[in-house]
């Protein structure tokens, strides 16, 4: 625990304007993380996979909301992690006139070691606070990419010039890929940055038996001896549905013994729909709460995606056994690097390539393929080892110690 005295220009105020904080280190530390919400998403996964292995005779988790609550919060399921929870329940537009000032009092109030923020008006207010305590970011996309086709090209030229302006105040950026961190490096200059990978908890994405596969797909009513190819997230532009419907149509339209389903939901479901009308055999399930529960009953994962971070969806795919078709973006290419043998990439937005990959996919030895993504997994990519190198740079700054 910090103690914490408060300093702005007219003395030791308990309002806090601009906060100086003086800071006495004790045994456990407080980390403080800032969102914008827990709405269910895979940063706000990926942040409770980082605090459920904290090591709780080390660390005390504490986190702060900047906005009110959607209906899929996961705020319930971080409170039974035991994480002490505040939020500003800010509107954004409120939130740029009053968010610092609102933050610096809880922070104040809170006495944190260690601020980690992800998001860009987390990372944004972040920066803004005059605090002498270390401060990190977690950036899990492109962003010159990602604002782009979520945000349009006027609001991402404001998002793109501000948003680094923040980074470069912060003690240290964490990327969540090598092809990540390097872009922050090239495309914005920033130099303080490490790469910790997102990590799935294997408590949860696993692989089952087979007598348990049967009966998730019986619970699931899905063919129980049909090859399942899977396809989960976002049905956006960005990750290219389409590109799957039309590649598999050719390859497997008339074929009873292969079934495509697609896990989520999306601005392009409508048209991958129509697309898909005269092919029985691909599936939409929409957005459902039970993922593991297809991707256990499933053989194997697909992704055409255009640009990720480390995606989410691969890793919870991988832990559950399955070999993997993926487009050859960075990100793709890095985890597919770590053990060739998970599966095949391809060419991006190219149907030919992709149909080689499927092709392909058919000739390898299942089992290999197996052994391969549980080492993969357990050795580099569960949310254990993730949650250690967070552990390990809390620790490293809190102290001051140099990288």
């Amino acid at each position: 625990m910090w103690a914490v005295v408060l300093y702005d220009d007219a003395g030791p105020s308990p309002v806090p304007i601009n906060p100086t904080f003086y800071l006495i280190r004790g045994s456990v530390k407080k980390i403080l993380y800032i969102v914008s919400t827990l709405n269910n998403s895979g940063p706000t996964n990926q942040l409770y996979n980082i605090i459920k292995y904290l090591d709780r005779s080390q660390f005390e988790p504490n986190l702060i909301t900047l906005s009110p609550e959607s209906v899929d919060s996961r705020w319930t399921d971080y409170e039974k992690l035991g994480v002490n929870l505040y939020s500003l329940n800010l509107s954004r537009i409120v939130g740029v006139f009053l968010g610092k000032i609102r933050l610096s009092k809880k922070i104040y109030e809170i006495g944190p070691d260690l601020l980690h923020t992800q998001g860009i008006r987390s990372d944004m207010l972040s920066a803004s606070l005059e605090v002498r305590i270390p401060r990190v970011a977690t950036i899990r996309n492109f962003p010159q990419h990602d604002y782009t086709m979520t945000y349009g090209k006027s609001q991402s030229m404001f998002m793109l010039w501000k948003h680094p302006r923040a980074w470069k105040k912060l003690d240290l950026c964490v990327g969540v890929s090598e092809a990540v961190s390097k872009n922050l490096a090239d495309q914005f200059d920033i130099c303080d940055v490490e790469t910790v990978p997102n990590g799935v908890d294997t408590e949860i994405y696993q692989k089952v038996s087979q007598a348990d596969k049967i009966e998730l797909r019986r619970n699931l009513k899905l063919s129980e001896s049909a090859d399942i190819w899977v396809s989960s997230g976002h049905l956006s532009e960005r990750k290219d549905p389409l590109l799957i419907i039309a590649t598999w149509k050719e390859i497997f339209a008339n074929d009873p013994a292969s079934h495509l389903i697609f896990i989520g939901d999306g601005s392009v479901r409508g048209e991958c729909e129509t697309a898909s009308a005269d092919c029985p055999n691909i599936h939409f399930c929409g957005r459902v709460s039970n993922v593991s529960d297809y991707l256990q009953a499933s053989d194997y994962f697909i992704s055409a995606s255009k640009a990720e971070g480390l995606p989410n969806a691969v890793l919870e795919a991988i832990a559950c056994g399955l070999p993997v078709v993926l487009s050859d973006i960075a990100p793709h290419r890095e985890i597919w690097g770590m053990s060739p043998d998970i599966g095949e990439l391809f060419d991006l937005g190219d149907k030919e390539s992709l149909k080689s990959a499927f092709n392909l996919m058919k000739e390898k030895n299942a089992d290999t393929q197996y052994e391969a993504t549980q080492s993969l997994v357990e050795e580099k990519l569960s949310a254990q080892v993730m949650s250690k190198c967070y552990q390990s740079i809390y620790k490293r700054l809190i102290s001051g110690e140099a990288q």
